[in-house]
């Protein structure tokens, strides 16, 4: 992961690839506040990763209306939540 050396501490620069997982998986509630941090910043900075959580969020609204606001059962959540992320391809690929 690139990134810049300040001070003794090194700050991690996220990639598309991390921040996309993040959002696809609802790290930004669950994660520690450097992750979020991290995550927040390179929205700060990344035009495209803003879109994309913005669909994400869009899509989640859309799909509470469907199902008029009902929770998922766990297994049920869990079957999404992989198919999603298996459709993410792996950080170590290559593309950004």
């Amino acid at each position: 992961m690139p990134g810049k050396q300040v001070g003794e501490r090194l700050i991690a620069m996220l990639t598309c690839q991390d921040v996309s997982r993040s959002i696809a998986a609802d790290e930004l509630t669950t994660a520690g506040w450097h992750r979020r941090v991290s995550i927040r910043f390179h929205l700060l900075m990344c035009r495209h990763c803003r879109r994309y959580s913005r669909q994400i969020e869009a899509i989640g609204a859309a799909t509470r209306r469907i199902l008029g606001k009902a929770p998922l059962n766990p297994e049920s959540r869990e079957r999404l939540r992989s198919s999603i992320l298996d459709r993410i391809p792996p950080a170590d690929s290559g593309n950004s």
